[in-house]
């Protein structure tokens, strides 16, 4: 250009800078930034803004802040491109700073500027101040985009408030901003991971009705939703519907599938499932391989065990500390703690370092065998070799404490456990509570599950199991307590639960929900309806709302003693009070009715459901296939099915075939 006698100008200069700062050559950009005064340009706004933005996304956050400085009156843009910056970098406070100041000079921040601090506020799972940031978009006539508002309905359901995410996707569709599968996916995972797996299939078919179609993540997280709930049947009929879309599974597809098969202790079927990957273009890899190992472990198929070890190390997938931790646990169990350690010297002999789980196996089994001396040896080797004691690991030290009565020695290891920053979670409480019940010393363990609910751990069903065990035993003439959970459930009285109460208020902690929740599970196992109705009452008394699983272990409770018309009256009552009934529930209560002949009384509830709030395809293999058609009722299903498709609810082609396949031909 020089050459040909054309005379660069600031205009030249600024154009470079820019394109240089859009291939990521920074330095070239700052490098003619610099030399513009020497060439008598002047740099201005552009040449600024262009090379502080350019420093930004190459995250030299501080040259920018520095660059900044330098400039007497720094435009929106650069202020912006500043904000963006430093909110990416994790600067976000001294982001919103800015933000701020441009507010104080009068100045609209773009969007692009409260994008950056919403996503920053996301990363920080502050939902509630991204939220805040996204109104105030709205109300500044700004319009986010689809990942802006995904992203605050994303930090909502990793904190689990699932209302307050479906409020956002109702406020971005009111606001024109169209949901992508990003958003419907979020929200699936977040009800998934909550134990909603009924309430994410619904999305299924909101997606499809808003123009989106479901992706290959979408089905993932749905099928292993079901398989998490114990619903494999559905997963596999989730696959169908996946291949009916013309979406491909993959290793996390069928490792969801493999793990929930082995885990119900359907090893034959995973084998039988793994088999058929080769032939379906799916590699395994070592989730898949443990899955299997792990299941054959526990199903006393070790042989076989090994031989996916073999196949393991043919397909190329290194075996790690979770893959041996199966076998350790397997010698342990079938020929004592010896073996275990034999195990844990081959690995070290392979030069395969042991971890902390592998370690707290063979610990759990010594002190079983109450091996004292060979466990403080273990703990100590386990230590010098780099693995630090886990939750799990200081439990069952504690447990083992509890069982020879030295309970100084199990508080001991509590402080320890904090003293060493290692979070105590509910089965470490729930060790220390039984313990101090199991020799009558009720208020201690009251005061421990004080203490646990203190700091944020919740109780659960087994803590108040643990306490009202412990009243039962008391009660007793005799000192015969049965051996089974189920047996104590049976044997507990609402005299022990008002005993419970007593003691929990002695000790200034009330009852609230989740305890009425936990114990109402309890009676409901056992169609218990009398002592659920006047534990219901005790809640309205004390103003205690009924919750979701209240609700559902009511249901069930009343299902289970063939009270099919109470539990409908509760079904009703938790839909006015905003919640979605869990389809088991209408499978439980609809085929009781038919069961008991009460087949008019089966329809007029079916055709007054609210079947709009399911996924039809979920309602047709939960409802229809399981709870009827598997059970000999395949005339109402019949019907049933036809009353769906008259409510404009109509399953997928993919469930239509599994119905002819389930239906028997009529005669």
């Amino acid at each position: 250009m020089v050459r040909s006698g054309w005379r660069p100008d600031a205009y030249t200069f600024n154009s470079l800078i820019v394109g240089y700062c859009r291939t990521n050559q920074v330095d070239v950009a700052r490098d003619l930034f610099d030399k513009m005064p020497l060439r008598g340009f002047a740099q201005d706004v552009v040449s600024y803004a262009t090379l502080i933005e350019g420093l930004c996304e190459a995250g030299r956050i501080d040259e920018a802040v520095e660059l900044f400085g330098e400039m007497d009156q720094p435009d929106m843009h650069m202020y912006a491109a500043l904000v963006k910056g430093l909110c990416n970098a994790e600067r976000g406070e001294e982001g919103l700073l800015m933000l701020r100041r441009m507010k104080e000079l009068g100045w609209r921040p773009s969007t692009r500027a409260y994008a950056a601090v919403v996503d920053f506020r996301c990363r920080e799972r502050k939902a509630k101040e991204a939220e805040e940031m996204l109104q105030e978009m709205f109300e500044k006539g700004l319009a986010p985009c689809v990942v802006t508002c995904t992203a605050v309905i994303n930090a909502y359901c990793k904190e689990g408030r699932m209302s307050d995410a479906l409020r956002v996707l109702e406020l971005m569709k009111l606001r024109g901003c169209k949901p992508n599968v990003w958003t419907y996916n979020a929200l699936v995972q977040g009800f998934c991971n909550e134990g909603k797996v009924h309430k994410a299939m619904t999305l299924l078919n909101k997606m499809r009705a808003c123009g989106v179609n479901p992706d290959a993540v979408t089905y993932n997280l749905l099928i292993r939703g079901q398989c998490i709930d114990g619903h494999i049947e559905s997963a596999f009929r989730l696959l169908r519907l996946m291949e009916g879309d013309g979406l491909i599974a993959d290793q996390y597809t069928y490792n969801a599938l493999i793990n929930a098969l082995c885990k119900d202790g359907r090893t034959d079927q995973a084998c039988s499932l793994f088999d058929s990957l080769e032939t379906r273009g799916i590699k395994p890899n070592a989730v898949t391989f443990n899955s299997l190992i792990n299941g054959l472990c526990k199903s006393g198929k070790a042989d076989i065990a090994w031989k996916f070890l073999e196949k393991m190390v043919s397909a190329g997938c290194t075996p790690d500390t979770y893959t041996y931790s199966s076998f350790i646990e397997h010698l342990c169990k079938m020929k004592g703690s010896q073996e275990g350690l034999s195990f844990i010297g081959e690995m070290l002999q392979k030069d395969v370092k042991p971890s902390t789980v592998n370690y707290t196996i063979v610990i759990h089994k010594l002190l079983k065998e109450r091996n004292y001396g060979l466990v403080a040896r273990t703990w100590g080797e386990m230590v010098s070799s780099g693995c630090n004691p886990d939750v799990v690991t200081y439990t069952t030290s504690m447990r083992a404490y509890c069982i020879e009565g030295r309970l100084n020695e199990a508080e001991n290891v509590l402080m320890e456990m904090s003293k060493n920053g290692v979070t105590v979670d509910t089965m470490a409480y729930n060790t220390l509570m039984d313990g101090h019940a199991s020799i009558g010393q009720t208020d201690h363990a009251v005061s421990i599950l004080k203490q646990m609910t203190s700091v944020a751990s919740v109780p659960n069903q087994f803590t108040y199991f643990i306490l009202l065990r412990h009243l039962v035993r008391m009660r007793l003439v005799e000192d015969v307590l049965p051996l089974t959970p189920a047996g104590v459930w049976k044997a507990i009285e609402l005299t022990d639960v008002f005993g419970l109460f007593d003691v929990m208020k002695k000790n200034e902690f009330l009852p609230n929900s989740g305890t009425y929740s936990s114990i109402l599970e309890g009676f409901s196992e056992d169609g218990r309806t009398e002592e659920a109705t006047s534990l219901v009452s005790l809640m309205k008394e004390d103003s205690i709302s009924l919750n979701e699983d209240i609700y559902t272990a009511l249901v069930t409770c009343f299902c289970k003693s063939k009270r099919y018309l109470d539990a409908w009256v509760l079904v009703c009552s938790m839909i006015q009070h905003g919640f979605i009934p869990q389809l088991m529930s209408y499978q439980h209560l609809l085929s009781g009715l038919i069961c008991e002949g009460q087949t008019d009384k089966a329809k007029e509830i079916f055709m007054n459901s609210r079947w709009k709030d399911y996924s039809p395809d979920e309602i047709v293999w939960k409802v229809i296939i399981d709870g009827l058609i598997k059970k000999g009722h395949s005339d109402i299903s019949r019907e049933m099915i036809i009353m769906l498709e008259r409510m404009n609810c109509r399953p997928s082609h993919q469930t239509y075939a599994m119905l002819t396949e389930e239906l028997p031909d009529r005669e």
